[in-house]
């Protein structure tokens, strides 16, 4: 079994494939972290400090828009 994540288009879209198949794809490389922050965090909810450090970890800092 060989996954794989690559870039796909012009627009950075971001798919993962599993044995030469596409198994799915996010818009970009921030939607695919977020998707993954927001599963580790559903499967912590019952341990608030993880949670906690998990925010932590992929706080964005402010942008100066």
């Amino acid at each position: 079994m060989s996954a794989r994540l690559y870039y796909s288009g012009d627009q950075g879209a971001v798919v993962l494939e599993q044995n030469g198949l596409p198994v799915d794809q996010y818009p970009s490389a921030a939607a695919l972290v977020e998707t993954h922050l927001l599963g580790l965090l559903a499967t912590n909810l019952d341990q608030p400090e993880r949670c906690a450090a998990l925010r932590a970890i992929y706080q964005t800092p402010p942008t100066t828009d």
